[in-house]
């Protein structure tokens, strides 16, 4: 029998902080039948690597394989020197020498695929027409099952939101991770599973879902990635109740894909395109922009100023409101202006609804062509604008252009450690802060003092109870 220890995370014997470890062991009878359904004899050391330039290589071995509990480990040797290998000098110093575990989630997932294919695919065969027959019955059938996989870096929170739905009981034990200057960034974690699936099923969460708390991968992809997702995930993520988080963390760097991959889950589900858009699946902005035209619609507003309208995308579905109203987009950026009257003008008569303005100004100076308005929106807005610099655009919004409402709308920073984000970071590199609920709620009682507006505060978004609303959603009334 083969024994070993497990390298922990901070363990000196780990030292290159490039190494990911995986274990699964079970207690179910006749338990060396593991070897069977994961294709890796016990009395024999696997390795492999994809080609001589690969930057991952994956020994899988057993540190126990008795009848009544085996168990098999798979350690994964990341190359740092590989791993860097045509990197651009101008992305700075920091990705030569990151700790290797901020990436663990995506080179584990890479391994299983290149050591366990078969078993993740429910492959199990014998020329002998019986044994055959018994392998094929222990794909199907559930086993007792204890998983390690160490180190991830993301948040507590995440993990237990993506693995407890699927029937894991899960054990997280956790490193503080500083870097130097003192810095604190997520802490490491190493998961423990425990719980009864199939053997394949338990390796496609894995595959799936280590990537989808990565804060970032590790490696390029292009389409292929939505089959494997779609492919790998059948079995179990249509029942999902974080079915969306996972699709937009696992493609994080495409939103194009993203898109491709809520396609074909509503087709396979046999949800027709036209439905009722309440029904549809949303995007964060686009749920976010419906609540904000119900709101206006609900206070009878009538002249209305989108004050950073960006490309024009909230425009774009206001104009979708018919009646006698008047929409000015207000936006800094001369650029994103031709694009959002190329994006207003996409229609059979080429022409931009002569219901809407676009002006060239900003939200830090007062401007006389935007009073007497009923409503103002600052959609995902005052995080782009300098703290020492909100007062001016206080005084512009609230009281100087003093609009009957103004809805503000503006990221969750506490709900980024669903994202896996360290603390301190930011969900965009042009975000100057992202407050936190009682940040948000602090900010808009001033406003409201100040200048004279009732609020309500709320959320709009994805919700997990520990952080709350992935935005905030402010409406300030005039008194």
């Amino acid at each position: 029998m083969l024994t070993f220890t497990p390298f922990e995370v901070g363990s000196p014997h780990n030292r290159r902080g490039s190494d990911v470890h995986l274990s699964i062991a079970t207690t179910k009878n006749r338990a060396t039948d593991l070897g069977f359904l994961l294709h890796k004899h016990p009395d024999r050391v696997f390795e492999s690597s994809q080609d001589r330039s690969s930057k991952v290589r994956a020994t899988g071995f057993y540190a126990e394989a008795g009848e009544d509990r085996c168990e098999f480990c798979l350690h994964v040797e990341v190359d740092p020197v590989e791993r860097v290998r045509g990197l651009a000098w101008s992305d700075g110093i920091a990705q030569y020498v990151e700790p290797q575990p901020f990436l663990a989630g995506s080179y584990m997932s890479h391994a299983i695929s290149l050591a366990l294919r078969s078993a993740m695919n429910g492959v199990a065969t014998s020329k002998d027409a019986a044994e055959d027959a018994r392998l094929k019955a222990l794909v199907e059938e559930t086993w007792p099952l204890e998983i390690v996989v160490s180190p991830v870096r993301t948040s507590r929170g995440l993990i237990l939101r993506l693995f407890e739905p699927l029937g894991w009981n899960v054990e997280i034990d956790s490193v503080p991770l500083d870097v130097p200057g003192g810095v604190r960034e997520t802490d490491l974690h190493t998961i423990r599973l425990a719980g009864s699936h199939a053997v394949r099923d338990a390796l496609t969460h894995l595959y799936v879902l280590l990537p989808a708390l990565d804060p970032q991968r590790h490696y390029f992809y292009g389409e292929s990635e939505v089959e494997k997702l779609l492919e790998k995930s059948s079995r179990w993520l249509d029942g999902h109740p974080s079915k969306e988080l996972i699709v937009s963390r696992y493609l994080s760097k495409s939103r194009e894909l993203r898109e491709t991959a809520f396609l074909r889950i509503d087709e396979g589900a046999g949800v027709e395109r036209d439905v009722p858009e309440a029904q549809e699946r949303q995007s964060a902005h686009d749920g976010r922009h419906q609540r904000i035209v119900q709101v206006l619609q609900a206070a009878g507003a009538r002249r209305i100023a989108d004050l950073g309208c960006g490309e024009g995308r909230l425009l774009s579905r206001l104009a979708e409101l018919p009646g006698q109203l008047e929409f000015v987009g207000v936006e800094p950026s001369s650029r994103d202006l031709d694009k959002a009257k190329k994006n207003l003008s996409r229609n059979p008569s080429r022409q931009m609804d002569d219901r809407i303005k676009l002006v060239h100004g900003s939200v830090l100076y007062a401007d006389d062509r935007l009073k007497d308005f009923d409503a103002a929106v600052l959609s995902e807005v005052v995080e782009h604008i300098e703290p020492d610099r909100l007062a001016h655009m206080e005084r512009c919004v609230f009281g100087e252009m003093s609009p009957r409402m103004v809805v503000v709308t503006t990221p969750n920073g506490s709900y980024n450690a669903v994202f896996g984000l360290p603390a301190g970071s930011f969900r965009h590199p042009d975000h100057r802060f992202e407050w936190t609920r009682e940040e948000a709620a602090i900010w808009a009682q001033k406003v409201s003092t100040t200048y004279g507006y009732d609020y309500d505060f709320s959320g709009i978004g994805d919700f997990v109870e520990e952080y709350g609303h992935l935005s905030h959603f402010i409406v300030f009334r005039k008194v």
